[in-house]
């Protein structure tokens, strides 16, 4: 259990990530963020509940860009279990009216708590009893009857302190390589990668195995996808070739095709709507 201490996990306020059409999904929806804990903090980059009431409107498709994270998701109306990396986009539909609640994972940090490569979970998903000693359906009960986000996070906390592993300096270079993709949207080869962190490129693509799921060429061109996404969310004046070119590509088609392709919408028509 979690030591006694009466600090309460504090909202996030940077911006999620990821959202397509974001202004029109928060018509729908709404979201909110919490820190992890100090001790969990390596693990763990947020929690977050997203929460909806569309009786008597029409229900709505909300489509995201994953990050290299797992998530374990508590989704009493829905599905409940621990889920890996979405390769595509990871569509929700919300109807009616309810609430599901989320772990995000940092990169890495799920293997120490999986126990073996966490490429096992891409596209997919695992009872959360399969990896930690309490059942879906028990806490999909205790998260109805709590009906307090907050302290249903701090609940989770103590399901993941029960089994916190060691650290593990594998993870955390994982980690640390995500985070430098992520922060240079405009790096677009492997061999890139490779040669800052000075590893092998067989080497990088084994380390992603294990502890991200999905590949390093993967992860490069999410974030900079993320990255496209986010710009025209914010409508940032700039040409879609200018867009482009920020991000590495070689031509507005290059882009163009790869936008469409992942998310069904040409980006100039992402951003007319």
């Amino acid at each position: 259990m979690r030591p006694n201490d009466p600090q309460k996990l504090d909202r996030l306020t940077r911006p999620a990530r990821g959202l397509l059409h974001q202004q029109r999904s928060f018509e729908h929806f709404e979201l909110t963020r919490f820190e992890p804990s100090e001790a969990l903090a390596p693990y763990v980059e947020n929690y977050w509940m997203i929460l909806w009431d569309l009786t008597g409107r029409p229900a709505y498709d909300q489509q995201n860009l994953s990050h290299p994270s797992q998530h374990l998701v508590l989704d009493p109306q829905g599905q409940t279990g621990i889920f890996g990396v979405s390769s595509g986009t990871f569509n929700y539909r919300l109807e009616g009216s309810g609430r599901v609640l989320g772990t995000k994972f940092r990169p890495g940090a799920f293997r120490g708590f999986f126990g073996r490569p966490v490429s096992a979970l891409t596209d997919t998903f695992v009872p959360v009893e399969a990896v930690f000693g309490r059942g879906g359906a028990e806490l999909d009960r205790e998260f109805v009857q709590l009906n307090n986000p907050l302290g249903m996070a701090e609940r989770i906390e103590d399901l993941l302190l029960e089994r916190l592993p060691e650290l593990d300096p594998k993870a955390a270079r994982a980690r640390q390589i995500v985070e430098a993709i992520a922060a240079q949207p405009d790096v677009y080869s492997v061999a890139q990668v490779a040669a800052e962190f000075a590893i092998t490129t067989r080497s990088l693509q084994r380390l992603f195995d294990t502890y991200i799921g999905v590949s390093p060429k993967w992860v490069i061109d999410r974030y900079r996808m993320i990255e496209a996404v986010e710009a025209l969310n914010r409508g940032e004046a700039l040409s879609l070739t200018e867009l482009a070119h920020r991000l590495g590509f070689f031509d507005q088609a290059h882009f163009t095709h790869t936008f469409q392709a992942l998310t069904g919408t040409a980006p100039s028509a992402y951003r007319q709507a």
